[in-house]
């Protein structure tokens, strides 16, 4: 019986050329649900469309050196960690100042600061991969004629992003005008 009647509607839905309307079909259109990363869809009668968009990047996070420009749309993704290629310093940097440091020029330092007499801390913009690196220094004591001794500068890691560089001259601690440090790993 059922079949019957339904044979019977869908005769009274032809038209002159034998075709039927898409009302007179038992499933006249299909629902098209957007998915993960998708926006759009929706249900469109037979014979119509539909338009699926990309709704850009769901998620995106950043580890350690690198750094993204939005999470969703359009995405830049940068590494921001310094270079790793072998003998190649991993910072440097050269500054004036005794008791206030103002750095001239620098790589991968953030700031140096000044700690006490003869003693500066250097910061690194990026940690190293440990703290088992080798420093190298300068220190240019100007302005005091030819009482201005050697200096023995040290540098000790202190952390993977932190250096302590302390200035040494005849016995005691002293600040110079000029400081230059170069960090190999």
């Amino acid at each position: 019986m059922t079949q019957a009647l339904n044979l019977a509607n869908f005769a009274n839905n032809l038209n002159t050329s034998g075709q039927t309307s898409n009302s007179g079909l038992q499933n006249s259109s299909i629902t098209v649900n957007a998915g993960t990363g998708l926006s759009g869809g929706g249900t469109p009668s037979l014979g119509g469309s539909v338009t699926l968009n990309n709704a850009g990047v769901t998620s995106v996070s950043a580890g350690t050196g690198i750094s993204v420009s939005a999470s969703t749309g359009g995405v830049t993704i940068t590494n921001s960690a310094p270079a790793v290629t072998a003998g190649e310093a991993k910072a440097w940097v050269a500054w004036t100042g005794n008791t206030s440091p103002s750095i001239i020029s620098s790589y991968n330092v953030s700031s140096v600061t000044y700690v006490t007499t003869g003693t500066f801390n250097v910061n690194l913009t990026n940690a190293l991969t440990d703290s088992n690196f080798a420093c190298f220094a300068n220190a240019n004591y100007t302005g005091k004629g030819s009482t201005a001794g050697n200096d023995v500068i040290n540098v000790t890691p202190i952390t993977s992003s932190q250096a302590a560089l302390t200035d040494y001259c005849n016995g005691g601690l002293r600040n110079s005008s000029y400081y230059s440090v170069a960090i190999f790993r």
